[in-house]
């Protein structure tokens, strides 16, 4: 009986957990999906991401464009955990496209990086289906990792 108790207790902490964006100024990371090194305009760019006034600021080369982030988040399905997956907050941006150095991200989405604590997000392109999940990292769906500063 003890066994099946801590069985159950194990089990219930291994649950699906959320992980949510945060504010923070993150700093380009890397490239998931995609062969290849970004320029430096890529590499030197940063995401300030204000999750309360759901704004975005891109700084690309100096220069900064604001985006604002949708109302509601989504659900993503993303990192595979022992009996599941761990949920990832997901909003698109306020844009049809980003332009970042050579990359072009359409239907542009941010979502929370996991593991929880990792401090990291991801712009990447979208848009989400139907079910709300954002379309894995692939050589055709561009995802750039941020991370926090």
């Amino acid at each position: 009986m003890r066994t099946l108790l801590v069985s159950m207790l194990l089990l219930v902490g291994c649950g699906p957990q959320t992980v949510a964006l945060k504010s923070a100024v993150y700093s380009f990371e890397g490239l998931r999906g995609r062969e290849g090194t970004p320029s430096a305009i890529v590499t030197a760019s940063t995401l300030e991401l204000d999750v309360i006034t759901r704004e975005v600021k891109l700084t690309v080369s100096g220069a900064a464009r604001k985006f604002t982030l949708t109302q509601t988040s989504t659900q993503t399905i993303g990192c595979p955990t022992n009996f599941g997956a761990t949920m990832q907050d997901t909003r698109a941006l306020d844009a049809p496209n980003i332009q970042l150095g050579e990359l072009l991200i359409d239907a542009p989405l941010v979502r929370a990086d996991c593991p929880e604590g990792s401090g990291g997000v991801v712009l990447q392109q979208g848009p989400t289906s139907s079910a709300g999940a954002a379309p894995d990292c692939s050589a055709d769906v561009l995802c750039l990792t941020f991370k926090k500063r």
